[in-house]
């Protein structure tokens, strides 16, 4: 089997591309940045340069695959110009299942994301969860209408199915795709971390290793038309922060501070992204959102793919354990 990954340099488009070369499949890996490269070494394993608004480049990586793992994508909060978000991450996938419909791919995972489905309420949401509130950024937005591009095509015959990864964590290329990490990679620098009142805030937290996984079970398993969230064991703020802690410096600080120094914070760096283009540490969408519940509930992939978790203290452990060797 041969499988092109879009976005194959990425954090999980890269651990995927690794995977199923290890496992003996040939990978197409199209990228954009040469020095990724040598992220991607291995011997089945095929480079090729493109973007995902090229036409041609896309069908140059694309020719003798049977499968796209559609990964590539604008996985920020801020951009300089918000029309990337929509222009990469809305025509890009347009332009990449328009290029599996003329070279008769049999099967196409698009990687969208949790966020599209928004806070969960009383209980975690699922596939089905009705959204109830607004979008937060111009990135759930636009990944938001990818998914329903793609559906319309699976609508109309095109063999096309979407996964839906939560707030992805372990070891892995440097990314600004995995707040986990940074946050862990700060803990081992500084000892110490700063993190709202409101600890009691609930999150998903999915390990990568699983969520590569769960797209190769979505292309053998999955059915088309579908979603599946990839994503790992609900748990508070405090409690990741607590397990960071316990891992990285058990005698390590943990300062709970009002969130409203953090909201003024956000605005004043928005101003600074808004006025002189400095991307933001912080966003205003961002605070909203670490005081909103997004607990999710994997049970469909569990049921129908045969996706696994790996115990949240576990994947920490290891996670923190790649990244104290890597800051060596």
């Amino acid at each position: 089997m041969k499988s092109l990954i879009t976005g194959a340099s990425g954090y999980l488009g890269q651990r995927l591309a690794m995977k199923l070369a290890e496992t003996g499949e040939s990978v197409h890996a199209m990228i954009r940045n040469p020095k990724a490269v040598k992220t991607l070494e291995h011997p089945n394993i095929k480079i090729f340069y493109g973007d995902v608004l090229d036409d041609n480049s896309i069908k140059t990586a694309m020719e003798g695959c049977d499968t796209v793992f559609h990964v590539a994508a604008l996985a920020r909060v801020w951009a300089r110009d918000a029309d990337d978000f929509y222009n990469i991450n809305v025509n890009g996938t347009a332009n990449v299942i328009r290029a599996s419909q003329e070279l008769n791919i049999s099967k196409f995972i698009l990687t969208s994301s949790t966020g599209t489905i928004g806070p969960s309420l009383n209980l975690p949401n699922n596939e089905e969860t009705p959204r109830w509130s607004s979008f937060n950024n111009d990135y759930e937005i636009s990944k938001s209408m990818a998914d329903k591009e793609l559906l319309k095509h699976a609508a109309n015959g095109f063999p096309g199915l979407i996964v839906m990864p939560s707030r992805i964590f372990g070891p892995g290329i440097a990314s600004p795709s995995s707040g986990v990490n940074r946050i862990i990679i700060g803990f081992i620098k500084k000892g110490f971390a700063v993190i709202p009142k409101q600890s009691g805030v609930i999150g998903n937290y999915g390990f990568i290793d699983d969520i590569v996984n769960g797209h190769i079970l979505a292309r053998d398993k999955g059915a088309i038309g579908e979603k599946y969230i990839l994503g790992g064991e609900n748990r508070t703020l405090g409690e990741l922060f607590e397990a960071i802690k316990n891992r990285v410096n058990k005698n390590g600080l943990i300062l709970k501070i009002p969130v409203w120094p953090l909201s003024y914070y956000s605005m004043f760096s928005q101003f600074l992204a808004d006025r002189f283009g400095i991307e933001p540490r912080i966003t205003p969408d961002l605070v909203k959102r670490l005081g909103q519940n997004s607990a999710f509930d994997c049970s469909k992939a569990i049921s129908q793919l045969g996706y696994h978790i790996t115990p949240f203290e576990e994947a920490i452990e290891a996670t923190v354990r790649f990244l104290t060797k890597a800051q060596d």
